[in-house]
């Protein structure tokens, strides 16, 4: 079932069984031994903790399944390549150079060639994988779907935040269909799950970029923290451990619609 394996892994990439591509971006932990060895004391907070393990699944059930090994702060596949700001903050850099409460992480900043080299050799490689997926599913469907898998914390400092267990995103339906996102909204919410549409998150580079094609619908996906990890609020700490009892029952749920997606698309 495994095919790659290397800086990212692929599952069933070439099963056109079902129109669907389901993407992990954000839930590696991997980082490279030089970027150790040029990196502060500070937590690489907000990673998506556990997702690769939540959503085991999903190769399982026959989907074709895109998961990142190297972590999000080695490169973000989820920014445009060209997405280097000077104001430092991890929303407009592909290559971040603060974590996300803004603590800098390097002794010294990346030049610009270093940030390039991590581009190339993280960063690209993951894109170029996932379009060789989107055009493989087109060659046998008018129709593709392509799920991007995150999770999110609420933290107390940032009100603005959902209170919502779940955020879809697909960029007030200019990314998938109005129809597809109704259902699965319905469907978390038959789980006693709340649901948030595009508030606080939109979908980033990859729902935006890919479900730009009228016959691709992008959705993302973002469960909050406590709704499978632990029902705390969260700070700035990288996370080790998580509730077993919490995470099953949320993994089990999300299987369950998962199973009933095969229905709807098949």
């Amino acid at each position: 079932m495994q095919t790659t394996k290397s800086n990212f892994d692929c599952f069933n990439p070439d099963s056109n069984e079902y129109p669907v591509i389901f993407s992990i971006p954000h839930s590696g932990t991997r980082i490279p031994e030089d970027m150790k060895l040029i990196l502060n004391q500070v937590p690489l907070t907000n990673t998506d903790w556990f997702l690769k393990e939540l959503y085991n699944f999903i190769p399982e059930l026959g989907f074709t399944l895109i998961q990142n090994n190297i972590n999000r702060y080695v490169a973000d596949p989820n920014r445009k390549s060209f997405a280097i700001n000077d104001d430092n903050d991890y929303r407009h850099n592909v290559i971040y150079q603060r974590n996300t409460f803004g603590q800098p992480l390097y002794k010294e900043p990346l030049n610009k060639e270093q940030i390039n080299q991590r581009i190339t050799k993280f960063y690209q490689p993951y894109h170029d994988r996932l379009q060789q997926l989107i055009d493989h599913k087109l060659q046998d469907f008018d129709e593709i779907y392509l799920i991007d898998l995150h999770s999110f914390a609420y933290y107390p400092r940032y009100e603005m935040m959902s209170p919502a267990d779940f955020v879809i995103g697909n960029n007030y339906d200019n990314t998938s269909s109005t129809d597809v996102r109704n259902w699965l909204t319905n469907e978390l919410k038959r789980k006693k799950y709340t649901v948030s549409d595009n508030f606080p998150f939109t979908g980033g580079y990859i729902t935006k970029k890919y479900g730009n094609e009228s016959n691709i619908h992008s959705l993302q996906l973002e469960i909050r923290y406590n709704r499978y990890i632990e029902d705390r609020e969260f700070r700035e700490e990288e996370i080790s451990i998580y509730n077993q009892e919490l995470f099953d029952s949320a993994r089990e749920n999300l299987k369950q619609i998962v199973e009933a997606f095969k229905i709807k698309v098949h």
